[in-house]
């Protein structure tokens, strides 16, 4: 596989993640409304099988910086790669109250100044959670770096395995049980068997998956396997509620997630492999740089759309879901690309400081 090559199918997958998680934002407030009716049904599992977009970003992540000299810098680490997150990450908590507060009449430097004095605690916008595990990853990548570069393919997945099970399984497992056996899967925390915890096992997971000759592997089977689980996923999600993970939003917890998540990045990095249009590819080139800012900035854009249209358009159901997803996918990619073009304040709010090169 050549370099080029490769690079293009982690670009044609990192839009469609995007794609994904304004999907699951967007859809979010119509899973709770018409509970029951068979739009109802096909929204929620749409908006299930939206949630492998979350762990493909690590997966990503994991299969670039795990695979680059320079992820066992300190200093590159420390002066490139984790300022390029945290600077739009900082700026955009501080907007975002401002944003909120504008939209809710309640605007003030205290209100202000009381959501971002917190942000190592919490994040002043429900979406920015994913900062956290990502730049915590981003900070322990050297580490990390340094044992998968001496690791055989079968070490990495004896970790990954540690990681599914003690993580995912178990948890997904202990949670079906019976009220008088709810502890009876629970590990103790002063075990620390966690070795692989949260979102690392996704990053070392995309690494693996680089090392492993999957193109070989079955369309059809892959398709099958997200979509049986991902609807089988979706289906215990609603009898066992507690499944949900607060802290990891399902990408963890459930034992679903991972499989689908696994099944799809194969499915779309072989699908990313054989686009040879170069239109296609031009286009995907061009979106892929713009992906983090769109993250940063769609659900301040799903705060005022979603309820312009919900009062003024009288569309409901699907329809009117679609219409809000494409709508506020087109606004935030127009506003991330002038933001793009503006030297300075590209790198402030976007991560990027100059055109990407797609060599």
């Amino acid at each position: 596989m050549n370099k080029n090559h490769r690079i293009f199918y982690l670009d044609f997958i990192r839009v469609i993640a995007i794609l994904l998680v304004i999907f699951i934002h967007v859809s979010a407030i119509d899973t709770t409304l018409n509970v029951g009716t068979g739009q109802w049904q096909i929204t929620k599992i749409l908006n299930y099988l939206a949630h492998i977009s979350v762990p493909i970003f690590f997966m990503i992540s994991g299969s670039l910086l795990l695979n680059s000299k320079k992820t066992t810098s300190l200093s590159y680490t420390w002066k490139q790669r984790i300022p390029r997150v945290v600077i739009p990450f900082v700026l955009w908590s501080i907007i975002s109250p401002i944003v909120v507060g504008i939209y809710a009449h309640s605007l003030s430097l205290h209100n202000v100044l009381s959501a971002v004095k917190t942000i190592l605690y919490q994040p002043t916008s429900p979406t920015l959670w994913f900062m956290y595990p990502l730049v915590g990853i981003y900070i322990l990548s050297p580490v990390i770096k340094t044992f998968v570069q001496n690791a055989t393919n079968g070490m990495l997945i004896y970790v990954t395995g540690i990681w599914l099970v003690t993580c995912s399984l178990i948890p997904s497992i202990a949670v079906m049980l019976p009220k008088n056996f709810e502890h009876v899967l629970e590990l103790s925390p002063v075990a620390n068997f966690f070795l692989v915890g949260g979102f690392t096992g996704y990053f070392i997971l995309g690494y693996l998956l680089t090392k492993l000759k999957v193109e070989n592997t079955n369309n059809l089977i892959l398709i099958v396997i997200f979509l049986v689980v991902g609807i089988g996923g979706n289906f215990v999600s609603e009898i066992f509620p507690n499944i949900f993970d607060t802290n990891n939003n399902y990408y963890v917890t459930s034992i679903f997630i991972p499989i689908m998540s696994v099944a799809a990045f194969i499915l779309l990095q072989k699908w990313g492999n054989r686009i040879t249009s170069a239109t296609t590819i031009k286009v995907f080139e061009f979106l892929s740089p713009l992906v983090f800012g769109v993250y940063l900035i769609h659900n301040l854009l799903i705060l005022y759309i979603e309820p312009f249209f919900m009062n003024h358009i009288a569309i409901h159901g699907l329809i009117a879901t679609f219409i809000r997803y494409i709508v506020v996918t087109v606004l935030s990619i127009i506003i991330i690309w002038i933001l793009n073009l503006i030297p300075g304040i590209n790198y402030l709010l976007t991560g990027n400081s100059r055109k990407r090169n797609s060599k």
